[in-house]
């Protein structure tokens, strides 16, 4: 093979086609770029621009660089290579054949720019939408609700899995065919490597679907092929960024990563029932699985596991991918969440790499490389740092040049800026990672999480909202880092430290072990308290008072029916329950049946004459328990247990328990009193009821998942 001027090949083989077809497409292609005049100082009228690869980010390139260019009444040429075949066209999508290596997670920051373009994706291509997002640490579960006015949903990138069958477009054909309504031109082949011609275009090499080299010239080639166009494989590696690389030797490919991404088929109602609307970030493994982050998205009867961390980095693949994925399914955390899922049969599986930096120097005289060849939000949004690209790209070599000095000063600041902003990152993720996998970190950032909702305003929650913006990808990392690091957070977390060690202290103090069981968020948002409060009343049809002057509610969902909770509810005040067994304080029922009016449970503290009972005076069904508590120690003391359905088919179950305070007659009674108020101070029946609801929770789920049978009594710890 013989080479001409700057790297042209001009072998036999390699030639442009003159009949039918395709044959004739290329013709014509040739054809212009020889009458394209030579303009250094940028794009104009008549240039023709060629977008290597048909992904999100070629898509999202073309398409703004086609309305800009109107907007500025200029006419230019944009042509998509993409070596992939169709399996789908219509007027709207055009699907490409294949897999496109992605969790598929449209975040709300990515929505609100696709609304900004004019770009409302259809309903089916949208797999499920997301209302919550769980970040699960060591400690316990973090629920963030996607704020009001934002969006965020699933979709499925590509064609597969092939269990689909001719089911709905996937995201990128959306995208690709909005590119070609713009008037993008789609032109079938597999680009192999870049050089320029005699003329000084740049020209593209490419080798049809028929296996026929030809030559494309153009104005400016735009290469957006991405770093897993051989899945698993080093791109660096690929011929095409090769030839960029003797282009321009300043370009340095950005290091990646291998994640491994998986698809389980376990229907809808079964997903809809464990994650209704909601997804899960799992940020650890076990001690045989290093995993440093793991996402489980709905996606319609199918469930899409990410995986990325130690033992995907260091495994052999594909040969240990089965291992991997069901010692991750076996997992507790997992299990907790999906019982039995590692029975749901895998659908496909892929491992496809993550950029980790960013590349230098991407870009040269009349070429440049968008989308994640360049780099990517670090761990997040994969798909906005596409558009970011694209979009900062278009306007470049319209607005300011197509030349490499006009290259580096327009679109290399926005290179500059993704390489500073993930240097941010790195630090962002390293303390997140802190916060979640240390246990008694975790358990501080989750106290500090919750103090805040308990307490705090919606508007006023500094912790929750950094991190919202850590897991939804919503926010710049320079800014998330600089809220980490802001006095109202630290504040935040330093509350939370003290809340933690005293109820480190009172768990200590009344034998409270939690062991393997789950840990799971039981407190009501402030501004939710009034609503959970009306709805205790409507359902007793009684009023209770206004402002006692103790009040706690705490809520938790269980996956089991009515009658499953009751049951678990029957075991209050029983020797061999499980929940309430409290050093210090016996919890007993004295008199009548489990759950039945007219039944008594005493709480005796180990002082003498402390001591209150608890008459259950109304029961409603399956779904309320109102025990008053006798006047003794308390004044129209309460304690309800109100189990309600979730709209996914499950239950909450709610406490709510308020009395009055003993006041004393005379000096010497108000001094008696305040002294027992002491000996039960308000955050005591956080810990208790906290601990008690997640032990309800364990046992009922373990019964309704396995059947009959109380959950194994786990190691102290």
């Amino acid at each position: 093979m013989k080479s001409d001027g700057e790297g042209t090949t001009t072998d036999p083989s390699h030639r442009s086609m003159r009949s039918g077809g395709t044959v004739e497409l290329f013709s014509q292609l040739d054809a212009t770029a020889r009458h394209s005049p030579f303009q250094p100082e940028g794009l104009r009228n008549g240039g023709r621009v060629v977008v290597v690869g048909g992904g999100p980010a070629g898509s999202f390139f073309a398409h703004q660089i086609l309305r800009e260019a109107r907007r500025l009444n200029r006419h230019i040429e944009v042509l998509i290579v993409e070596k992939h075949g169709m399996s789908k066209t219509g007027s709207d999508c055009i699907q490409s054949k294949g897999c496109n290596f992605c969790a598929g997670g449209i975040s709300p920051r990515l929505n609100e720019i696709l609304g900004a373009h004019g770009l409302v994706v259809p309903e089916e291509v949208i797999q499920g939408r997301v209302d919550h997002i769980w970040i699960q640490g060591r400690w316990k579960n973090f629920r963030l609700r996607v704020p009001e006015g934002m969006e965020m949903y699933s979709v499925f990138r590509g064609s597969l899995p092939g269990r689909r069958g001719g089911g709905a477009p996937g995201f990128d054909a959306f995208l690709l065919g909005q590119a070609v309504r713009e008037g993008a031109r789609l032109v079938h082949g597999d680009a192999r490597s870049l050089a320029y011609a005699a003329s000084g275009l740049p020209c593209l090499s490419l080798r049809t679907t028929a296996g026929e080299q030809v030559s494309l010239e153009a104005d400016f080639v735009t290469i957006a092929s991405g770093i897993n166009a051989h899945c698993g494989s080093d791109y660096r590696d690929d011929p095409l960024v090769a030839s960029v690389r003797r282009l321009n030797p300043s370009f340095v490919p950005g290091r990646s990563r291998r994640t491994l991404i998986f698809e389980l088929d376990v229907g809808a109602e079964y997903l809809d029932r464990h994650m209704h609307r909601e997804v899960y970030f799992i940020e650890y493994g076990s001690k045989s699985l290093a995993l440093e982050h793991s996402a489980l998205v709905p996606k319609g009867r199918f469930l899409t596991v990410a995986l990325m961390g130690g033992c995907i980095d260091e495994a052999s693949l594909p040969g240990d991918s089965q291992t991997i994925v069901h010692e991750f399914l076996t997992l507790p955390q997992v299990d907790r969440i999906l019982p039995g899922i590692s029975r749901a049969p895998v659908a496909c599986t892929c491992f496809p790499r993550m950029t980790v930096t960013t590349a230098r120097s991407p870009f040269g005289e009349r070429f440049a490389i968008i989308g994640d060849a360049v780099g990517s939000r670090l761990n997040k949004d994969g798909l906005f740092s596409a558009h970011l690209t694209a979009g900062r790209l278009a306007q470049t070599i319209l607005h300011e040049g197509i030349d490499r000095e006009a290259l580096a000063r327009g679109y290399g600041k926005t290179v500059k800026w993704l390489a500073v902003d993930n240097r941010y990152g790195r630090v962002v993720f390293g303390a997140s990672r802190v916060a979640f996998m240390k246990p008694l970190i975790s358990r501080i950032t989750y106290q500090s999480y919750a103090t805040e909702y308990k307490v705090r305003d919606e508007a006023d929650r500094p912790v929750s909202s950094v991190l919202w913006k850590i897991a939804s990808g919503t926010a710049d990392y320079g800014e998330v880092l600089r809220e980490m690091c802001s006095y109202r957070v630290l504040w935040s977390v330093f509350v939370g430290a003290l809340v933690t060690l005293r109820n480190v202290a009172v768990e200590a103090f009344l034998g409270l072990k939690w062991g393997e069981y789950g840990r799971y968020p039981t407190v009501v948002l402030k501004e939710k308290r009034h609503v959970v409060k009306r709805s205790l009343e409507s359902s007793l049809g009684v009023e209770l008072e206004e402002s006692p002057d103790f009040e706690r509610m705490y809520v938790i969902k269980i996956r089991g029916s009515g009658e499953e909770i009751l049951q678990e509810l029957a075991q209050f005040g029983q020797p061999d329950a499980r929940f309430l067994r409290l050093r210090y304080l016996e919890v007993r029922r004295i008199q009548g049946e489990p759950n039945q009016v007219g039944s008594v449970i005493r709480y005796r503290a180990a002082l003498p004459g402390l001591e209150a009972d608890l008459r259950l005076t109304r029961r409603i069904g399956f779904e309320t328990l109102l025990y008053d508590v006798e006047e003794r120690l308390a004044d129209k003391g309460k304690l309800i247990f109100n189990i309600a359905p979730t709209r996914d088919g499950n239950r909450k179950l709610t406490i709510y328990a308020a009395f009055d305070y003993k006041r004393g007659k005379g000096f010497a009674g108000r001094m008696l009193w305040g002294a027992a108020r002491l000996f039960f101070p308000e955050f005591l029946h956080d810990v208790v009821w906290n601990h008690a609801l997640c032990t309800i929770k364990e046992d009922v789920e373990w019964r309704h998942n396995h059947g009959s049978g109380r959950y194994p009594t786990p190691a102290s710890g």
